[in-house]
């Protein structure tokens, strides 16, 4: 977050400068307030730039068996322009080199959950996915497991067939809902 003060603090005095060189190279009178008015545009522009483009930069960083299964668009109003275009700031992708089948249960699947939001860590939730019924169970680092694999502290909260999780993880482990 520094960082992107820092870039667009130095954004800003790029265009005054650019506009500064421009000036002086074609002699043209240009009014003073141009100068600080081109800056504040080149760090509002470059803030604008960084925040749109965080997305695609960081699920081009992902490696390539990590799919992006949703992504949350948002506006505010301290950032009027997303109104117009909503930005997202935050998105999930299953990692599916972690994907295991339990074989003591039928179509249910153990996978990693990556849940990446901008300035934020990222958050990892290892959940169990049914295939068959579309629901899902985490799998927490105190979970008590049963006979079969599953943990018994915690209960199968409903998600849908055509939930962009359930869909990805379970077409990749050839368990397609019905």
């Amino acid at each position: 977050m520094f960082l992107g003060y820092v870039g667009a603090i130095v954004g800003g005095i790029s265009l005054a400068a650019l506009l500064l060189v421009v000036s002086k190279t074609f002699r043209l009178k240009l009014p003073g307030w141009m100068y600080p008015a081109a800056a504040g545009l080149g760090m509002i522009s470059l803030t604008i730039y960084t925040e749109y483009s965080w997305f695609d930069r960081t699920r081009e960083q992902l490696p390539q068996d990590v799919e992006v299964v949703e992504a949350f668009e948002h506006s505010a109003v301290y950032r009027p322009w997303t109104y117009l275009v909503p930005m997202i700031d935050r998105f999930m992708a299953v990692d599916h080199t972690s994907a295991r089948l339990n074989e003591a249960v039928d179509n249910v699947v153990l996978i990693d959950v990556y849940l990446l939001e901008r300035f934020t860590p990222v958050l990892i939730a290892t959940q169990f996915i049914h295939c068959e019924t579309g629901e899902r169970m985490l799998l927490g680092e105190d979970s008590v497991l049963d006979d079969n694999g599953l943990p018994v502290d915690e209960a199968w909260r409903p998600l849908g067939l055509d939930d962009p999780i359930v869909t990805s993880v379970c077409t990749r482990a050839g368990l397609m809902a019905s």
